[in-house]
Parts: structure tokens; C-alpha cells; sequence
């Protein structure tokens, strides 16, 4: 008998216009031990399907069903079966210690006492493998990272023993490190304890790194199911097919595109040309443990420079210091060769920088059309960002202000339209609200409202990392197409080195607020030189059963990876020399490589003779 048996599940749910049908007679089963995946794009009707199984989606909804079981039972949360969801913060209660919210679940389950209840709390943390559990018992959940709180998350659900684990996307908010460590620890869960377990992603990687057994959902059906070697190698569906493409790699070239040979982070790069953005030795500290420490970094124009590494490193801090939202402690900061005020930064950029955020709904206002954003957009930006130089010269003329207001208002209809179809909307779509489109598309509205002011350079900061992969593919190639039309400069953020290596020309990778190597993207990601970047690429799960059940995911110290007296990444090294634990590594430069590493020095490592071609020491 199965342990999750579901046949000819349907889903309806009660509008004003009458019933609309979301799930559409799908069955499924999960066997005892086994992980299961249910795979497909945003709004297939995974997540409703999975709410329907475990009872969730209340009045709101009408269930037709021939049976859903739990090992012959009805599905009851937090006795036989448990859900983790993908945001483990909105799953615990933020004015309650951990040890209590676990402790709680083990006395209601096992009806045991309160001394009983914590000592199994603290078993279950580190079955979870959360190190020094009864610290984090006395915690609340907001000091812990995004992979701890999952661990606790489904340390709970351990806590109900149940025989069925339901994972809702719970990777996707994740860096590749940690997800990597989540996965295994999932796969060790259900061999240690039996549990059978269902993985709902859109991730076609974490699928085949995890399940042996895959259905494949789409507009509200299971379209094709079996074994994961079945699915991914020999796809009969269409449908399957362009996710397994899409997760692939679809049609961009990737590995960068015709990249400049980058020297060192100076006035001028290899080509002799002045970057149009350079950070030099900037340093801002908000604690111990987070911030930047002596960046420096340099974005030619119309390239695509991208950062990458886990959440922490310093990413999102460096772009905010760009934008000049925050203000550098110390450093310099350089525009076209010109060094900036620190406090007249917004002036010097007036608006020749913009920011494209990860969740395009909160950065959208939602009473405002699009049409209203883009205006507003353009309004910010002043009148040459709507008008032509030379019409524009002559704007302020009392004589020529009402015919200047009427070719105002012309330019930026026209604008408006033409950056709408640029971004794959129609002009038709700028008179609805961001509420009326889907995620992809209003990522297109977000990155179209960046672009209509014609900045010289375009901030995206992790803009993929909500997006399943047919969507992120789409907007990879609309970032990429837009971006060798127009030309200008991109500085593209994003824990995913996958992402990365398919977009950008040239690559840093960040680690406790450093840059720890720099180069050519395509040189980089295939042959890495920096033990962390090495760490970064081995996490990554391809879309290929075989290659995925390979990954690889270091061990990480709870709170303490980062070294703070010698090089960043001592404490997690595998290959840390004497030296590392008191010293920081120079920035060590051979033929358009810079690697933070003692590896590479010849005082450290030995000297090398005159003629050595330096290769990776890892």
C-alpha cells in the first residue's frame, strides 16, 4: 500500500463570474522511503494540489476527490503527515524562542512531559543538524539564517513523526551552499527515518538531485510521470520538454559574450578604456560579521559584470553603495573616471544608475498603473530623460511652454509604448494595475521603468531568484537582448552561479564581504581557481539525474564561517596553509585573473620559475 495515495483530485475555486477549475483530476502516489517529485512552472496548480491533499485551503475552495490517504488514513497535519513550506520565516511564530515552538509539537504529539518534550526538541535540532542546539532552543527565529530557520522548520515536522513529508519549494529562497546542505540533509532524513516525502519545485535541478520518481504538472494536470531517469533523459510530453530546455540553458550562448580582458582594478583596464563605474577599497561595516571590507571592483561600459555568492556576502551592500542608498565608510568611489562625493552621489548619478529588485510586486506601487510608474519614472529623472537635448535646451522659454508640455506628454506616450514592446508587453498593458499581471511579467514592467530613463548603468539584484526557470529564462534572454541593443552597463547580483555564468561577461565572487576571484566568466566557472568559487559550482544540481545526486555541500559553522584576522574563508577551507588564520591574502593578478588565495603566492607557496603559466592549485 502506498503511504500517499491521491486519485482524481479536482480543485474548484467559487469566484463572482462561477467556479473556476484549478486542479484537474490529477493522481499521484508516493511509496514508503521514497522522495517524489511534482514539478512544473509557476501557476501549474502544484502548491493548491499539495493545500488540497493536507486539508489547507478551507472554504475557499470546492474538493472532488476519489481518495486522498495517508497509508490508508485521512491526511492529518501534524499526526501523520507534515508540510514545510519555501518561506520558513512566515512558518514560525516571530515572539516565540525555538525551543518552545518545537517543544510544544513533541508534548501535543507524544503527550509527554515538558522536561521530556525539550530534551527531545534539542534531539530533533540536531537531527536537523543544527549545531549547539541548546543555544539556538533559547533564540526566537530572527537570528537565525534562512537555512537554519529551515532546519528548524522541518525539525518541527519531524517532531509530529509523521510518514509523509510535503516540501512546497522549500530551496528556493536559499543560496546554492545552503540548498545544497538542505537537499542532503532531506535525502538523510528519509533514509534514517523511513519518512516518504514529496518535493513540489519548479527547480528541474533540485528534482533530479532529489527524486526518484517525477510527475510533471501543468495548467492544472499531471501531463507525464515515472522514473526521474525516464523524465529527465527520454521526455515524451512537449511540456517537458521546454522545462528540461529551459533549465538547460534554452537558447542564450551563455559563458559571457565577446568579454574584454580585464587587468586590475586601477583608472584604466586592459583595453586602455575608463570603466564607467569603479569601486575602490570601499568599506562599509554594519557589524562583526556583515558588511564590505576593502572592495574594490570595476564595470566597464556595456558589459555585464556580475557578483555572485551566498546570502551575506556582501552583494547586495556593494549595489546599494553604488545606487547610493548607503554611504561607504571608507574608499573611493569613481564615475567615468571622476571620483564622487559621498554626499552629493544621487546628484552625480541623477538617475544614470537604476534597480531592478527581486520581488517586482513590492517594488511596484500597486495603485498606480503602468503607465503611471513609467511616467513617474520619467518625471524623477528630469525633463532630458523625456525630451530630445535639443528640444530640451529650449524647455524653460516662457514662450515655448505650452507647446514644451504638449511635446512633453507626446515624447512620453511614444516612450512609454516603445520601452512596453522593447520589454515583450504591449501598450495595451499600460493602463492596468501591477496586481493584473504574473510574476515574469511584472519583473518586465520592473525592468522596463528602469530602462526608460536610459541609465548608462542597470543595478539587478538577485531579479531571477523567485522565477521558475521557463520565466527566468525568458527574462535572462530579454536582459541580455536589451542589453547589447542599448548597451549599457549591468552589474548583475545573484547567489545562483548557474544564472550567472549564462549571463555576464566577467564574474566576482564575494565571501565575507571580499572579493575572493575575478575574471572572465567563461574561464572561471569552468575552470576555478578559488577553493570557495570551486564550493559554489560543485553545489550546483544540474537538471540531470546522474550529475545532480553528485552535489556537494561543505559543512558551515552555525553564525561563525567567516574569519575575522586573516583570510575570509580560513574556517571552511580545505585547503588553509599556517598563514591563513592570522593573515589576509593579497589580490594575486595573472592574465586577467585575480584570486584572493595563498595558494597563488609565491612567498606562501614556494616561488615558481620565470616562465610558469599559473593553473588552479585546487
Amino acid at each position: 500500500m502506498s503511504v500517499l495515495d491521491v486519485r482524481n483530485l479536482s480543485v474548484q475555486y467559487l469566484t463572482e463570474n462561477g467556479a473556476s477549475e484549478i486542479i484537474k483530476d490529477i493522481s499521484f502516489k508516493v511509496e514508503k522511503g521514497e522522495i517524489a517529485g511534482l514539478v512544473g512552472e509557476s501557476g501549474s496548480g502544484k502548491s493548491t494540489a499539495m493545500l488540497a491533499v493536507m486539508g489547507l485551503l478551507g472554504n475557499r475552495a470546492v474538493i472532488r476527490s476519489d481518495q486522498i490517504t495517508v497509508s490508508g488514513e485521512k491526511p492529518v497535519p501534524g499526526k501523520n503527515a507534515a508540510m514545510i513550506f519555501q518561506d520558513s520565516l512566515s512558518c514560525l511564530n516571530p515572539s516565540v524562542k525555538i525551543g518552545r515552538q518545537i517543544r510544544e509539537t513533541v508534548q501535543e504529539r507524544l503527550k509527554c512531559s515538558r522536561k521530556e518534550a525539550e530534551v527531545r526538541a534539542e534531539e530533533l535540532l540536531d537531527m536537523a543538524g543544527i549545531r549547539n542546539p541548546a543555544l539556538r532552543m533559547r533564540q526566537y527565529p530572527f537570528e537565525l539564517s534562512g537555512g537554519m530557520r529551515q532546519r528548524v522548520v522541518l525539525a518541527i515536522a519531524l517532531a509530529c513523526e509523521p510518514e509523509l513529508i510535503i516540501a512546497d519549494e522549500p530551496t528556493t529562497a536559499l543560496d546554492t551552499l545552503v540548498q545544497a546542505q538542505i537537499l542532503l540533509l532531506f535525502k538523510r532524513i528519509v533514509r534514517e527515518t523511513g519518512t516518504s516525502m514529496l518535493l513540489v519545485s519548479h527547480d528541474m535541478g533540485v528534482t533530479a538531485a532529489m527524486c526518484g520518481r517525477v510527475y510533471v504538472m501543468h495548467k492544472g494536470r499531471i501531463v507525464e510521470s515515472g522514473a526521474a531517469e525516464d523524465i529527465f533523459y527520454s521526455p515524451m510530453e512537449e511540456y517537458t520538454k521546454r522545462l528540461l530546455n529551459d533549465a538547460r540553458g534554452g537558447s542564450l550562448p551563455g559563458y559571457g559574450h565577446e568579454s574584454t580582458e580585464n587587468t586590475t582594478c586601477g583608472p584604466v583596464d586592459g583595453n586602455g578604456k575608463t570603466p564607467v563605474f569603479r569601486m575602490e577599497h570601499v568599506t562599509k561595516i554594519f557589524d562583526e560579521r556583515e558588511g564590505i571590507r576593502d572592495l574594490s571592483l570595476e564595470i566597464q561600459k556595456g558589459e555585464i559584470f556580475a557578483l555572485v555568492g551566498e546570502s551575506g556576502s556582501g552583494k547586495t551592500t556593494a549595489a546599494r553603495i553604488l545606487t547610493g542608498i548607503l554611504k561607504e565608510d571608507g574608499g573611493t568611489l569613481y564615475y567615468r573616471g571622476a571620483a564622487l562625493n559621498r554626499d552629493r552621489r544621487m546628484d552625480a548619478f541623477a538617475g544614470r544608475v537604476q534597480m531592478v529588485f527581486q520581488d517586482p510586486y513590492a517594488s511596484l506601487n500597486p495603485c498606480l498603473t503602468v503607465r503611471e510608474s513609467l511616467e513617474e519614472a520619467l518625471r524623477a529623472a528630469g525633463t532630458r530623460a523625456v525630451l530630445s537635448p535639443e528640444t530640451a535646451e529650449h524647455a524653460g522659454h516662457p514662450e515655448s511652454r505650452p507647446a514644451h508640455r504638449n511635446r512633453e506628454k507626446g515624447r512620453m506616450e511614444e516612450k512609454i509604448d516603445r520601452m512596453l514592446r522593447l520589454t515583450g508587453l504591449s501598450p495595451k498593458d499600460a493602463d492596468r494595475y501591477p496586481g493584473d499581471f504574473s510574476g515574469g511579467q511584472r519583473q518586465r514592467i520592473g525592468i522596463a521603468r528602469a530602462l526608460i530613463v536610459e541609465p548608462e548603468i542597470l543595478v539587478c539584484d538577485e531579479a531571477l531568484s523567485s522565477l521558475d526557470a521557463t520565466t527566468r529564462e525568458q527574462i535572462l534572454e530579454l536582459i541580455f537582448r536589451i542589453q547589447r541593443k542599448i548597451g549599457f552597463a549591468c552589474l548583475f547580483i545573484s547567489h545562483d552561479i548557474y544564472v550567472v555564468r549564462r549571463i555576464s561577461d566577467r564574474i566576482g565572487v564575494m565571501y565575507g564581504g571580499h572579493i575572493v576571484e575575478t575574471g572572465e566568466t567563461k574561464k572561471i566557472c569552468s575552470d576555478p581557481w578559488h577553493p570557495y568559487t570551486k564550493q559554489l559550482i560543485e553545489a550546483v544540481p544540474e537538471p540531470d539525474p546522474l550529475r545532480a545526486a553528485k552535489i556537494k555541500a561543505s559543512p558551515v559553522k552555525d553564525g561563525t564561517g567567516i574569519n575575522q584576522s586573516g583570510c575570509p574563508f580560513a574556517g571552511r577551507c580545505g585547503y588553509a596553509l599556517e598563514c591563513c588564520a592570522g593573515e589576509v591574502p593579497e589580490n594575486y593578478l595573472f592574465n586577467g585573473r585575480e584570486v584572493s588565495c595563498f595558494l597563488y603566492s609565491d612567498r606562501h607557496s614556494g616561488r615558481r620559475s620565470s616562465d610558469y603559466k599559473m593553473t588552479s592549485q585546487i
